[in-house]
């Protein structure tokens, strides 16, 4: 293998798990919620019962969220480190690569980890060659890889 089909194959791997671990905090944050709210509201009778089941609800599906966000962030951390100091040749997978470092730095800062998600989901098309005509992504693909 060269350098570059391991470095396609680092992307296209990387962008897949980064993509398919990032769905999985949204779903998990709006299960915690409803679930939390339904029992916090329909189990207890007392008010102070409903803030203690809220309490540790809300804490144990935010520590899942966490968990799954460190994931997240080892694996980009991981990826940063093998495209560090390489040097390539194909234009298209320079800029496919930049693009996942700049998704991977992103999601790195929990504020605005949702655009970190985005570009994780873009990268994955892209890469893939998944881009369908009179789309936004087409759009997107012309301006930053096909330039």
């Amino acid at each position: 293998m060269t350098d570059e089909s391991k470095l396609w194959t680092l992307l296209i791997t990387s962008s897949r798990k980064a993509a398919r671990l990032g769905i999985i905090i949204p779903i998990i944050f709006a299960l915690t919620v409803v679930i939390t709210a339904l029992t916090g509201v329909f189990l207890p009778d007392t008010y102070e019962g409903s803030i203690q089941v809220l309490k540790i609800g809300l804490s144990i599906g935010f520590s899942i969220i966490l968990v799954f966000y460190l994931i997240t962030w080892f694996s980009c951390l991981d990826f940063l480190k093998e495209t560090k100091q390489q040097d390539i040749a194909d234009e298209k997978l320079r800029r496919l690569i930049v693009m996942n470092r700049v998704s991977c730095i992103i999601f790195m800062i929990p504020i605005i980890f949702f655009v970190g998600l985005f570009g994780f989901f873009k990268v994955k098309t892209f890469a893939e060659g998944k881009v369908q005509k009179g789309t936004l992504d087409q759009i997107l693909y012309h301006y930053f890889i096909d330039r």
